[in-house]
């Protein structure tokens, strides 16, 4: 994406008329556009042809450096095409649509672009461009240009905000796992935890029970198992989410337990809460930790005796090309700094659920808050 879309316009009153841009952006109807399921590299495809289809037209002057400031810290929470103030979101299927802010409450007015002379561009001024892909016509289906005033009217107001803790594996960090012996990552538990015989008792347990005596496996025989039946194994390409239930639901099964997929819709942490087990995937450098992360020491609600640092994580690492498991980190939480970067600020997404019906609705059209 041209860098000029990453400069704010030159006043709120440069910026194109949201009916416009619905106008302009009605010729990427029926556009090709391959899904490739992963969410940076998706996401960051719809905003470049966005942003080109926008470029055909006039576009705002951008504002002379010195004349404004970029409020929120390192720009966290900004529109990506400041230019225009806008964020851009992929729509696919399902039955509804859970829209996710980043470091924004779009619910209120709080001040993401100063300019000198006194005027705002305020967090419920972005407008949000939704692009309906249909993955098996591997097309744009719909467009539609929505207010966040609109969205709160129309659906209600943003979920509190939910903080995340991430952390980084770099790739320098992932080659030192796929170089380790049967390309594992392993730690042990700090003190002896469960038994290895537990494993014939598992069918009979939810995997959101609390750990029992009489449940939990050691880190020890659950790397046995994972090293047998998950390192190779096919990951299919789908979203994050569907992608880390698919992962949860495999690890689950390999150790034993009858798994619903109510089972894998519950959340919560973690993951396998009877083996007090945090499953994730990682197929960026970036890994996110949830609500909670090792890095500081919190007990783990329902995991008495457990806390962040000795609650035990296993982190696949799939291969971008095949989403074959390539690798395996398993430890318990207080060994993942010696290996991995966290991150030293906490971000945090407002979400808000949206009818799959709306988008169905206005198939074929560009709409501007319809």
């Amino acid at each position: 994406m041209d860098k000029k879309f990453k400069l704010p316009p030159q006043s709120k009153n440069c910026l194109t008329p949201p009916e416009e841009i619905a106008n302009r952006l009605s010729c990427l109807i029926g556009h090709p556009f391959e899904l490739t399921y992963k969410s940076r590299t998706d996401g960051s495809n719809i905003r470049k042809l966005v942003a080109q289809t926008l470029a055909n037209g006039a576009l705002p002057e951008s504002a002379s450096m010195g004349s404004y400031r970029i409020m929120p810290p390192r720009g966290k929470g900004v529109p990506k095409i400041l230019l225009e103030y806008l964020d851009t979101y992929i729509v696919t299927t399902g039955t509804s649509y859970n829209l996710q802010v980043w470091n924004r409450n779009p619910n209120i007015e709080s001040v993401q672009v100063q300019y000198n002379d006194g005027s705002k561009l305020l967090a419920n001024e972005v407008r949000f461009v939704f692009v309906k892909i249909d993955p098996e016509q591997k097309v744009v289906s719909g467009i539609a240009v929505l207010t966040p005033n609109y969205i709160v009217e129309k659906y209600g107001k943003f979920g509190k905000p939910t903080v995340k803790s991430q952390m980084i594996i770099s790739s320098t960090a992932r080659q030192n796992v796929l170089a380790q012996p049967g390309s594992i990552l392993f730690y042990d538990d700090e003190i002896q935890i469960g038994a290895s015989g537990n494993q014939k008792n598992l069918s009979q347990y939810n995997i959101h029970q609390d750990p029992s005596p009489e449940s939990l496996l050691p880190l020890s025989t659950i790397k046995e198992i994972v090293l047998e039946k998950l390192m190779g194994q096919h990951i299919p390409p789908a979203s994050t989410k569907t992608r880390g239930q698919t992962l949860e639901g495999m690890v689950a099964r390999a150790l034993g337990y009858i798994v619903s997929q109510g089972d894998l819709l519950a959340g919560g942490l973690p993951d396998i809460k009877n083996q007090a087990l945090e499953v994730k995937l990682q197929d960026s450098p970036t890994v996110d930790l949830g609500l909670y992360s090792p890095e500081f020491e919190e007990p783990i609600k329902g995991c008495e005796s457990f806390t962040t640092q000795n609650i035990r994580y296993l982190i696949v690492l799939t291969n971008p090309d095949t989403y074959c498991i390539d690798g395996i980190v398993l430890c318990p939480g207080s060994r993942l700094g010696l290996h991995f970067t966290y991150v030293p600020e906490k971000n945090f997404k407002c979400q808000r659920s949206m009818s799959m019906e709306f988008f169905e609705r206005h198939k074929g059209t560009s709409v501007f808050n319809p």
